[in-house]
C-alpha cells in the first residue's frame, strides 16, 4: 500500500512538473519573412537565422531554411521562432552550388539580404546592425530586400 501511494504522489509531482514546464516557455510566434526583388527564377534562396550568442554570419546557424525560386518577384518563407532577438542573413544561390559565389576582391557575386535591409560599406555586418525582435503571439512579418 505503501508502495502504491508514492507511485500516486510521484505521477502527481510529475505532471505538476510537465505543466509548469510547458506553461513558462513561450508560445512560437510565425515569423513570415518577405524576400523581394526576386530576378531569375532559378536556384535557391539560403536563409540563416542567427541568435545573439551565435556569430553570425559564421558557420552553420540553429535555424535555417533553403527554398527553391521558381518565379521573380517575391517569395514569403515562414519560420516557428520563441520571442527573443534575432538577425537574418540569406543570399540567392544561382548556380545552386550552396555557397555565397564572390569575385577575386571577395565581393559577393550573388544577390544576398539582411533584415533590417542593412547595406554593409566596408565590412560584413554585425549581429547588431541587422537585429530584431521577435515578440507576442501569432505572426509578424520582416521585409528583406536582395542586392541586384
Amino acid at each position: 500500500m505503501g508502495n502504491q501511494r508514492f507511485t500516486q504522489m510521484s505521477t502527481i509531482f510529475l505532471n505538476l512538473l510537465l505543466l509548469f514546464g510547458t506553461a513558462s516557455r513561450a508560445a512560437p510566434v510565425t515569423l513570415k519573412v518577405e524576400i523581394t526583388n526576386v530576378k531569375k527564377a532559378q536556384g535557391k534562396l539560403m536563409i540563416a537565422i542567427y541568435k545573439p550568442d551565435e556569430k553570425f554570419g559564421e558557420g552553420v546557424p540553429a535555424i535555417s531554411g533553403i527554398e527553391e525560386v521558381k518565379s521573380i518577384g517575391s517569395k514569403t518563407v515562414p519560420f516557428d521562432l520563441e520571442p527573443g532577438k534575432y538577425a537574418l542573413a540569406l543570399f540567392h544561390d544561382l548556380n545552386g552550388n550552396g555557397e555565397l559565389d564572390k569575385n577575386f576582391v571577395g565581393l559577393p557575386k550573388e544577390p544576398y539580404g539582411f533584415s533590417k535591409d542593412f547595406r554593409p560599406k566596408f565590412s560584413a555586418p554585425s549581429f547588431e546592425d541587422c537585429a530584431f525582435e521577435v515578440t507576442g503571439t501569432g505572426s509578424q512579418q520582416i521585409s528583406v530586400k536582395l542586392t541586384n
